[in-house]
């Protein structure tokens, strides 16, 4: 297994004369951007940083974010960010106070971050001069980073639990964009643009572009303007985005007057896209989606779908196939293997998993595989398809009874969009669109769930139905409600 951190070098030194990233109008070459890490490592080094610390952004997404990240790769520190102005106040200097970072990398100017690093005086204050001072080529050869050494700590999203902090090792990662470059079909030497911050989940995108010898850009402004823009200046032939940032660009009034028949691939994570965003998006930019699914924990390395996937309702919104080198199971509440079509937990096991959690203590794999916390069914080809977090479903017996599965009934039956909620062990609340509920829906309601090994606590109106960002249905949120 290969350490990213060798995996940087390797791919920065194969093309040094190549353009490595562009933003805006800078750019930024294979052979400038190895200079970079190896400084910004030796600088890290002056400040007094050992392997083994932890190094926390919170500054601007940009290439200098990624170039950082990779130099603690180099190095064997611990990498972490924060997007500056996501956490305010007490939730910042609380999740500060769990990381407990050696250093942090950040402007002057954020009062709540200055109030914290003012309060641990021990902690080592770097800016983006301090990095990239010109400074003496250092050794030609360093000592690498073992396999095993965690090189990123990366937090998980808190919308299903409390946050926690995944701690990466440099295998896990070379694994990750490794297999990311094997697998999904780019296109020759691409040209990815990206909208997402690199020090999220797309960041492990950087990489395997590197390798194949393209190009990662970076749009100098956000929101779909700044993304038109910049697709329109440099011609991508790889988009990658989020959903709601797919969304807001097929919203756009200017996004259809643009031309992109540059784009071989569009590679989109974090939810499926509904039916009609499909086909929008293929009219837009041709049949050339391509799904990712994985986790903080496994990084976009659980399973993907291919573009011709996205040609079949049937298989459009599943998760795909797992990525090679990724072992899946399906299983029952006590842990059982489920035949195809039953709900379970999905359980994974791959190089590319992370094994501990920095926060709080303790390890999200049970010999030797991840308990994702999502329930999925696997159908007769092997593709997944999500259907619930674990924590939303009901447990009857040794099957799980999933919300998703009983909203769709209520929805077919009533003809309004619905949201189920578990109020007991065997007992649930049903929500459906509208301003009412008159005795005609409910009777609908009880007819749809007539079959269900459950209970119906109440049937109630929501004039709509609480989302995520995502666009998934909020389920902490909802659960308030109806308590």
């Amino acid at each position: 297994m290969t350490a990213i951190g060798e995996l940087v070098l390797g791919a920065l030194r194969a093309h040094p004369g190549h353009v490595a990233f562009r933003h805006g109008s800078a750019e930024l070459t294979y052979g400038e951007a190895e200079r970079l890490v190896l400084g910004v490592a030796d600088a890290l080094a002056e400040s007094g940083l050992r392997p083994g610390h932890t190094v926390l952004q919170a500054r601007p997404n940009d290439p200098l974010q990624w170039l950082v990240n990779a130099a603690c790769y180099v190095a064997g520190h611990r990498s972490a960010a924060l997007p500056p102005g996501a956490l305010r106040g007490a939730a910042l200097a609380e999740r500060l106070d769990l990381v407990a970072p050696d250093a942090v990398l950040a402007e002057p100017g954020d009062p709540d971050l200055d109030a914290w690093l003012r309060a641990h005086p021990g902690v080592r204050v770097l800016t983006d001069r301090d990095l990239t001072a010109a400074r003496e080529p250092g050794p030609a050869v360093r000592p690498a980073p073992s396999a095993g050494t965690v090189v990123r700590l990366a937090f998980t999203s808190g919308a299903t639990g409390p946050v926690k902090g995944v701690e990466l090792s440099g295998g896990a990662l070379g694994a990750v964009a490794t297999t990311l470059r094997d697998t999904l079909p780019w296109p020759e030497r691409p040209i990815v643009l990206c909208p997402e911050s690199v020090s999220g989940g797309f960041g492990n995108m950087v990489l395997p572009t590197l390798m194949l010898g393209g190009t990662f850009v970076i749009p100098e402004r956000p929101g779909p303007d700044g993304l038109l823009e910049a697709a329109a200046r440099h011609r991508p032939s790889v988009l990658m985005a989020m959903p709601p940032a797919l969304r807001a660009l097929l919203a756009h009034p200017d996004a259809a007057s643009h031309d992109w028949s540059s784009l071989a691939l569009v590679i989109y994570s974090g939810a499926s896209l509904t039916d009609e965003e499909v086909d929008r998006a293929h009219a837009l930019f041709g049949e050339v989606l391509c799904g990712v699914f994985g986790q903080v924990e496994a990084p976009k390395t659980i399973a993907w779908t291919h573009p011709a996937d996205h040609l079949d309702p049937r298989l459009r919104s599943s998760l795909g196939l797992p990525f090679p080198g990724t072992e899946v199971r399906v299983c029952g509440p006590g842990g059982r293997d489920l035949p195809a079509g039953q709900a379970g937990e999905l359980w994974v096991r791959g190089a590319t998993i992370a094994h501990a959690y920095a926060f709080p203590g303790g390890t999200p794999v049970v010999d030797g595989w991840l308990r994702t916390g999502d329930v999925c069914r696997r159908d007769a080809d092997g593709r997944l398809h999500y259907v619930n977090r674990v924590q939303d479903v009901l447990r009857i017996a040794d099957a799980y009874v999933c919300p998703s599965d009983l909203e769709a009934a209520v929805s077919r039956r009533t003809g309004h969009p619905a949201a189920v909620v578990p109020t007991g062990p065997g007992s649930v609340a049903v929500l459906v669109e509208g301003e009412s509920v008159d005795e005609t829906v409910d009777e609908a309601v009880r007819a749809a769930l007539r079959d269900v090994p459950v209970s119906i606590d109440a049937v109630v109106p929501a004039e709509r139905l609480l989302r995520d960002f995502m666009g998934r249905l909020d389920r902490a949120r909802l659960a308030e409600a109806v308590r």
